[in-house]
């Protein structure tokens, strides 16, 4: 049942989960070393006075931890922006190759059909040529047998062997 829940899920997806949670012990690991930095405590510090809030000043303590979450959630946040467009690139190509890969199999299917039919077209004008000798051979041999015809005994009178040859026609 979880198999199969989990093949529906598309992978990447699940990637790009996995980095997010990998991605959270790098950020606390960075919010605590910013926490130990003194120059980026003065600068949550000052950061928080640029910022306007009903209270005069934000404490000592209250800015540097809002400094601190804010560089974490900037760490997951970079890091899941990161894979996100790596992601998209990578699928990107990926569709890019199989387009590029149905285009090379119509150009090999075009250029096989092409092939067959200039096959065919040769192997019909061979039979044109083939039929052609064939007829010439055929008029040669009518040719030959009329001019070798003896006057039938049979034949009627007033008709000459032109005329026949033109009835035969």
């Amino acid at each position: 049942m979880v198999i199969l829940m989990l093949s529906k899920l598309p992978i990447g997806k699940l990637a790009l989960l996995g980095i997010r949670q990998a991605a959270r012990p790098v950020a606390k690991l960075a919010m605590a070393a910013a926490e130990r930095s003194q120059s980026f405590q003065n600068g949550c510090v000052s950061a928080s006075r640029l910022m306007q809030t009903d209270r005069l000043n934000l404490p000592h303590d209250q800015a540097v931890q809002a400094g601190c979450t804010m560089l974490g959630e900037a760490v997951v946040f970079g890091v899941t922006g990161t894979a996100l467009i790596y992601e998209y690139h990578r699928s990107k190509e990926a569709e890019r190759q199989r387009q590029e890969d149905a285009r090379e199999e119509v150009r090999s299917e075009a250029a096989a059909s092409r092939a067959e039919m200039r096959a065919r077209l040769t192997l019909l004008e061979e039979e044109i040529l083939r039929q052609r000798a064939e007829i010439t051979s055929l008029r040669t041999e009518v040719i030959r047998s009329k001019r070798n015809a003896t006057p039938r005994s049979d034949a009627r009178p007033g008709k000459s062997g032109a005329a026949i040859s033109k009835i035969i026609y």
